[in-house]
Parts: structure tokens; sequence; C-alpha cells
């Protein structure tokens, strides 16, 4: 397999499998409502009432993006009595959402230079 360097990090071409499973995992990223229920549990386990009452959403909605992000193996789930809880299972979307606020603000900083 080829290797490429940019910006001075060497990076292997990817297959068609891992391009599809990246494709993937930021399509389910790209919705703000995941993202809202992500950040309510980097807190800590929530149940579905518990991230329905903090977005203040309604529980079918909620339990749709659980649901998908627990299948797409974003979130891990444990039975709590009849309560399901659900957890971060893959902290790394907090990294890729921290490199891309970073890139966003130096985009911004770059934008004011334009009109200053």
């Amino acid at each position: 397999m080829a290797t490429k360097r940019i910006n001075d990090v060497a990076h292997e071409e990817l297959r068609v499998e891992q391009i599809d499973a990246i494709a993937s995992l930021f399509t389910v990223l790209s919705d703000p409502t995941r993202l809202r229920i992500l950040q309510v549990l980097r807190k800590g386990q929530a149940t579905v009432s518990e991230v329905v009452a903090a977005l203040d959403m309604k529980q079918p909605n909620v339990s749709k993006h659980l649901n998908l992000m627990h299948q797409m193996g974003l979130l891990g789930r444990q039975r709590d009595g009849l309560l399901v809880r659900y957890m971060i299972r893959q902290p790394v979307v907090f990294a890729l959402c921290s490199t891309v606020c970073d890139h966003l603000r130096e985009s911004a900083r770059e934008q004011v230079k334009l009109f200053v």
C-alpha cells in the first residue's frame, strides 16, 4: 500500500472499505442532534429519559438516534433493571470534534484577517 506525506505526517492510502466506514461514521456525526446527545453522554451514562430531559426533545426521536449510534458502535448500552443506560464506547469522537473545532477556529481567524 502506498504511503503519502501530508503536512509532514505519513498517511497510507485508504481501501474502498475503509473509505466507506469513515463516510458512515461522518454521516452519523453530521447530525446536530446526535452531537448534542454525545455531549450529554460525555458527562456519564444516561437513560433515554435522562437524555430527553437534558435536551428537551421527544423520546421517540432520542431513541432513534441512540439506537443508530449504538448500531454504529459509538455507544454501548447496559440494562439497569427496567432501564437501559447508554454510554460512550468510542471516545475518539470527541477528538474528532476537537480537531474540527480547531480547524473552524483557525478558519475564522483567517477570515477576520481579511477584513481588518
